[in-house]
């Protein structure tokens, strides 16, 4: 079990489920594309980048794992989604890491 918190086994699994799952699941039952935009790429994929981010920062994880969730996501959307969705993983890691930079800095600026 220390081996799978040493990885971060949790952002590999919401990674993969929100990253490959659901865009299987938008191309299975066909969502309209303006829904699968704004909905789902920009708010929900969105928020979860910024989650993402704030939570390695306010548990000290590694950095790196910022790459776990936008790389897994650049893999669905390869799959299953078109064309254009693919640069979201870019946006999806600037806004992990500026999530992870201002979190950082606000516990920083406390201690």
């Amino acid at each position: 079990m220390a081996f799978l918190e040493k990885i971060g086994w949790r952002y590999w699994l919401i990674a993969v489920v929100m990253g490959v799952g659901l865009p299987a699941l938008a191309t299975l039952i066909g969502l309209d594309p303006v829904i699968r935009f704004g909905l789902w790429l920009v708010l929900i994929n969105g928020c979860l980048a910024i989650a993402v981010g704030r939570v390695i920062a306010h548990k000290r994880q590694p950095g790196w794992w910022l790459l776990i969730w936008p790389v897994i996501y650049l893999l669905g959307a390869l799959w299953f989604l078109p064309r254009y969705t693919r640069y979201f993983a870019i946006v999806y890691v600037c806004l992990s890491y500026l999530a992870y930079g201002l979190t950082q800095a606000k516990i920083e600026s406390k201690s």
